[in-house]
């Protein structure tokens, strides 16, 4: 009988924190380029928490019923004004 290696999450790659766009040189290519690749990174990490947390409000809704959510509607409505392009 052959064993199974149990399920484990990736390794996350932890990048280097680097000045925003405005704050660089414009004409330093490289600068220019981390810094646009960190604010796509940055605004892909809130898009999903906020996806994530509608999930689990709409979820929270089917199983227990709109009055009893109020802990996953205290984060949607935190991140609501942050996204709103995706409520």
């Amino acid at each position: 009988m052959s064993t199974v290696e149990p399920w484990a999450y990736p390794d996350h790659k932890q990048f280097e924190r680097v000045p925003s766009l405005s704050e660089v040189d414009k004409t330093d290519r490289k600068a220019v380029y981390a810094a646009r690749n960190q604010k796509i990174r940055d605004d892909w990490v809130k898009a999903m928490e906020a996806r994530i947390i509608k999930e689990k409000l709409d979820e929270c809704y089917r199983t227990e019923g709109v009055n009893h959510c109020k802990f996953f509607l205290f984060f949607f409505f935190l991140y609501k004004p942050i996204h709103s392009f995706l409520f």
